[in-house]
Protein backbone atom coordinates (compact mmCIF):
# COMPACT_ATOMS: atom_id res chain seq x y z
CA UNK A 1 0.00 0.00 0.00
CA UNK A 2 1.34 3.43 -0.94
CA UNK A 3 1.83 6.10 1.71
CA UNK A 4 -1.04 8.27 0.46
CA UNK A 5 -3.34 5.21 0.48
CA UNK A 6 -2.53 4.65 4.17
CA UNK A 7 -3.55 8.22 4.99
CA UNK A 8 -6.64 7.94 2.77
CA UNK A 9 -7.83 4.71 4.40
CA UNK A 10 -7.10 5.92 7.93
CA UNK A 11 -9.12 9.12 7.54
CA UNK A 12 -11.93 7.33 5.69
CA UNK A 13 -12.15 4.70 8.44
CA UNK A 14 -12.42 7.45 11.06
CA UNK A 15 -15.26 9.05 9.08
CA UNK A 16 -17.09 5.76 8.62
CA UNK A 17 -16.80 4.69 12.29
CA UNK A 18 -17.93 8.10 13.55
CA UNK A 19 -14.67 9.36 15.02
CA UNK A 20 -14.88 12.16 12.47
CA UNK A 21 -18.42 13.46 11.99
CA UNK A 22 -20.10 15.61 9.30
CA UNK A 23 -19.22 19.24 9.99
CA UNK A 24 -15.92 18.42 11.70
CA UNK A 25 -12.75 19.94 10.30
CA UNK A 26 -9.56 18.03 9.61
CA UNK A 27 -6.25 19.45 10.73
CA UNK A 28 -4.26 21.55 8.29
CA UNK A 29 -2.16 19.68 5.73
CA UNK A 30 1.06 20.63 7.55
CA UNK A 31 -0.23 19.23 10.84
CA UNK A 32 -1.54 16.05 9.20
CA UNK A 33 1.84 15.55 7.55
CA UNK A 34 3.48 15.73 10.99
CA UNK A 35 0.92 13.34 12.52
CA UNK A 36 1.42 10.72 9.82
CA UNK A 37 5.14 11.43 9.39
CA UNK A 38 4.65 11.74 5.64
CA UNK A 39 5.22 14.60 3.25
CA UNK A 40 2.63 17.33 2.71
CA UNK A 41 2.31 16.15 -0.92
CA UNK A 42 1.37 12.65 0.27
CA UNK A 43 -1.32 14.04 2.56
CA UNK A 44 -2.63 16.31 -0.19
CA UNK A 45 -3.02 13.34 -2.56
CA UNK A 46 -4.95 11.39 0.10
CA UNK A 47 -7.26 14.34 0.72
CA UNK A 48 -7.89 14.70 -3.01
CA UNK A 49 -9.05 11.07 -3.14
CA UNK A 50 -11.39 11.63 -0.19
CA UNK A 51 -12.78 14.76 -1.83
CA UNK A 52 -13.35 12.98 -5.15
CA UNK A 53 -15.44 10.35 -3.33
CA UNK A 54 -17.49 12.94 -1.46
CA UNK A 55 -16.12 12.36 2.05
CA UNK A 56 -14.60 15.82 2.51
CA UNK A 57 -14.59 19.29 0.96
CA UNK A 58 -11.24 21.01 0.68
CA UNK A 59 -11.63 24.73 1.34
CA UNK A 60 -8.92 26.94 -0.09
CA UNK A 61 -6.87 28.59 2.63
CA UNK A 62 -8.72 26.68 5.34
CA UNK A 63 -9.07 23.18 6.73
CA UNK A 64 -11.04 20.42 5.00
CA UNK A 65 -14.56 19.79 6.26
CA UNK A 66 -16.19 16.37 6.67
CA UNK A 67 -19.31 15.96 4.50
CA UNK A 68 -22.42 13.93 5.19
CA UNK A 69 -22.34 10.89 2.92
CA UNK A 70 -25.06 8.27 2.49
CA UNK A 71 -22.71 5.41 1.80
CA UNK A 72 -24.97 2.81 0.22
CA UNK A 73 -27.27 5.14 -1.67
CA UNK A 74 -24.86 7.71 -3.04
CA UNK A 75 -23.93 7.40 -6.71
CA UNK A 76 -20.81 9.29 -7.71
CA UNK A 77 -20.99 10.80 -11.19
CA UNK A 78 -17.55 12.37 -10.90
CA UNK A 79 -15.51 9.18 -11.26
CA UNK A 80 -15.53 5.91 -13.19
CA UNK A 81 -15.70 2.97 -10.80
CA UNK A 82 -16.41 -0.72 -11.29
CA UNK A 83 -18.60 -2.70 -8.90
CA UNK A 84 -15.48 -4.41 -7.54
CA UNK A 85 -13.87 -1.02 -6.83
CA UNK A 86 -17.03 0.22 -5.09
CA UNK A 87 -17.12 -2.94 -2.97
CA UNK A 88 -13.52 -2.38 -1.91
CA UNK A 89 -13.74 1.38 -1.36
CA UNK A 90 -17.06 1.38 0.49
CA UNK A 91 -16.69 -2.00 2.22
CA UNK A 92 -19.97 -3.36 0.89
CA UNK A 93 -20.83 -6.38 -1.25
CA UNK A 94 -22.74 -5.64 -4.40
CA UNK A 95 -23.51 -8.80 -6.38
CA UNK A 96 -23.58 -8.69 -10.19
CA UNK A 97 -25.91 -11.01 -12.13
CA UNK A 98 -25.52 -11.44 -15.88
CA UNK A 99 -28.95 -11.51 -17.51
CA UNK A 100 -27.84 -11.81 -21.14
CA UNK A 101 -24.87 -11.40 -23.47
CA UNK A 102 -25.18 -11.45 -27.25
CA UNK A 103 -24.26 -9.60 -30.46
CA UNK A 104 -26.59 -7.07 -32.11
CA UNK A 105 -26.44 -5.23 -35.44
CA UNK A 106 -28.41 -2.73 -37.48
CA UNK A 107 -29.81 -0.73 -34.55
CA UNK A 108 -30.23 2.87 -35.69
CA UNK A 109 -29.77 4.34 -32.20
CA UNK A 110 -26.38 2.65 -31.83
CA UNK A 111 -25.22 3.64 -35.29
CA UNK A 112 -26.00 7.27 -34.44
CA UNK A 113 -24.35 7.14 -31.01
CA UNK A 114 -21.16 5.45 -32.24
CA UNK A 115 -21.15 7.17 -35.64
CA UNK A 116 -20.62 3.85 -37.44
CA UNK A 117 -22.08 2.24 -40.61
CA UNK A 118 -24.90 -0.30 -40.62
CA UNK A 119 -22.39 -3.15 -40.93
CA UNK A 120 -21.01 -2.46 -37.43
CA UNK A 121 -21.99 -4.82 -34.65
CA UNK A 122 -21.99 -4.60 -30.87
CA UNK A 123 -21.94 -6.71 -27.74
CA UNK A 124 -25.11 -6.17 -25.72
CA UNK A 125 -24.63 -6.91 -22.01
CA UNK A 126 -27.57 -6.82 -19.59
CA UNK A 127 -26.81 -7.08 -15.86
CA UNK A 128 -28.22 -6.30 -12.43
CA UNK A 129 -26.48 -5.25 -9.22
CA UNK A 130 -27.95 -6.37 -5.90
CA UNK A 131 -27.30 -5.69 -2.23
CA UNK A 132 -28.48 -8.17 0.39
CA UNK A 133 -30.66 -9.88 -2.21
CA UNK A 134 -32.38 -6.68 -3.35
CA UNK A 135 -31.84 -5.45 -6.92
CA UNK A 136 -30.65 -1.83 -6.94
CA UNK A 137 -30.13 -1.29 -10.66
CA UNK A 138 -30.53 -2.81 -14.10
CA UNK A 139 -27.96 -1.97 -16.78
CA UNK A 140 -27.79 -2.42 -20.53
CA UNK A 141 -24.37 -1.87 -22.11
CA UNK A 142 -23.29 -1.84 -25.74
CA UNK A 143 -19.63 -2.25 -26.75
CA UNK A 144 -18.29 -1.58 -30.25
CA UNK A 145 -16.79 -4.91 -31.41
CA UNK A 146 -14.14 -3.16 -33.49
CA UNK A 147 -12.71 -1.95 -30.17
CA UNK A 148 -13.87 -4.79 -27.90
CA UNK A 149 -13.61 -7.85 -30.18
CA UNK A 150 -14.27 -10.48 -27.51
CA UNK A 151 -16.45 -10.84 -24.41
CA UNK A 152 -17.76 -13.97 -22.71
CA UNK A 153 -19.98 -14.75 -19.73
CA UNK A 154 -17.05 -15.07 -17.32
CA UNK A 155 -15.75 -11.59 -18.17
CA UNK A 156 -19.23 -10.02 -18.14
CA UNK A 157 -20.02 -11.50 -14.71
CA UNK A 158 -16.90 -9.91 -13.25
CA UNK A 159 -15.41 -6.60 -14.41
CA UNK A 160 -15.47 -5.76 -18.11
CA UNK A 161 -13.41 -2.62 -17.49
CA UNK A 162 -10.70 -4.60 -15.70
CA UNK A 163 -10.55 -6.97 -18.66
CA UNK A 164 -10.33 -4.08 -21.14
CA UNK A 165 -7.56 -2.35 -19.22
CA UNK A 166 -5.46 -5.37 -18.25
CA UNK A 167 -5.99 -7.79 -21.14
CA UNK A 168 -6.60 -5.44 -24.07
CA UNK A 169 -4.45 -2.57 -22.72
CA UNK A 170 -7.17 -0.02 -23.46
CA UNK A 171 -6.94 3.32 -21.66
CA UNK A 172 -10.38 4.31 -20.36
CA UNK A 173 -10.25 8.06 -19.92
CA UNK A 174 -13.62 9.66 -19.23
CA UNK A 175 -17.39 9.38 -19.54
CA UNK A 176 -20.37 11.67 -20.10
CA UNK A 177 -23.48 10.98 -18.04
CA UNK A 178 -27.02 12.29 -18.30
CA UNK A 179 -29.81 11.74 -15.75
CA UNK A 180 -33.50 11.45 -16.60
CA UNK A 181 -36.71 9.84 -15.34
CA UNK A 182 -39.21 7.64 -17.14
CA UNK A 183 -41.76 4.89 -16.62
CA UNK A 184 -40.43 1.44 -15.86
CA UNK A 185 -40.71 -1.25 -18.54
CA UNK A 186 -42.12 -4.73 -17.93
CA UNK A 187 -38.64 -6.26 -18.35
CA UNK A 188 -37.13 -3.91 -15.75
CA UNK A 189 -40.06 -4.52 -13.41
CA UNK A 190 -39.23 -8.25 -13.38
CA UNK A 191 -35.97 -7.43 -11.61
CA UNK A 192 -36.54 -4.20 -9.69
CA UNK A 193 -39.98 -5.33 -8.43
CA UNK A 194 -41.30 -1.87 -7.61
CA UNK A 195 -44.65 -1.92 -5.82
CA UNK A 196 -46.40 1.45 -5.80
CA UNK A 197 -43.85 3.22 -8.01
CA UNK A 198 -43.81 3.19 -11.80
CA UNK A 199 -40.95 5.66 -12.41
CA UNK A 200 -37.22 4.92 -12.49
CA UNK A 201 -34.02 6.97 -12.54
CA UNK A 202 -32.08 6.54 -15.78
CA UNK A 203 -28.36 7.30 -16.12
CA UNK A 204 -27.22 7.32 -19.73
CA UNK A 205 -23.45 6.95 -20.09
CA UNK A 206 -21.06 7.42 -23.01
CA UNK A 207 -17.58 6.09 -22.16
CA UNK A 208 -14.48 7.10 -24.11
CA UNK A 209 -10.90 5.95 -24.54
CA UNK A 210 -7.96 8.31 -24.08
CA UNK A 211 -7.95 9.04 -27.83
CA UNK A 212 -11.56 10.25 -27.64
CA UNK A 213 -13.12 7.14 -29.22
CA UNK A 214 -16.53 6.10 -27.89
CA UNK A 215 -16.33 2.41 -26.94
CA UNK A 216 -19.40 1.96 -24.66
CA UNK A 217 -22.94 3.25 -24.55
CA UNK A 218 -24.90 2.27 -21.44
CA UNK A 219 -28.17 2.94 -19.66
CA UNK A 220 -28.52 2.11 -15.97
CA UNK A 221 -31.98 1.99 -14.43
CA UNK A 222 -31.99 2.73 -10.69
CA UNK A 223 -34.57 1.96 -8.05
CA UNK A 224 -35.83 5.50 -7.21
CA UNK A 225 -35.84 4.80 -3.46
CA UNK A 226 -32.27 3.50 -3.53
CA UNK A 227 -30.67 6.35 -5.43
CA UNK A 228 -29.37 9.76 -4.40
CA UNK A 229 -27.20 12.14 -6.38
CA UNK A 230 -24.55 14.30 -4.73
CA UNK A 231 -22.56 17.02 -6.43
CA UNK A 232 -19.87 19.21 -4.95
CA UNK A 233 -19.78 22.71 -6.40
CA UNK A 234 -16.69 24.89 -6.07
CA UNK A 235 -16.24 28.63 -6.48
Amino acid sequence: MNKYEKVYHDIKDKIKNGKLKPGDFLKKEDDLALDYNFSKLTVRKALSMLEAEGYIQKIKGKKSIILEKKNLENISLTSIQTVQEINKLQNIHLETELISLYIVQGIKKLMEEFQVPESADFYKVVRTNSLNGEVLNYSTSFFDRKIVPFLNEEIAKKSIYEYLEKELNLKIAYSRRDISFRKITSEEQKYLKLEDINMVVVIETHAYLSNGTLFQYETIIHHPEKFTFSAIAKR
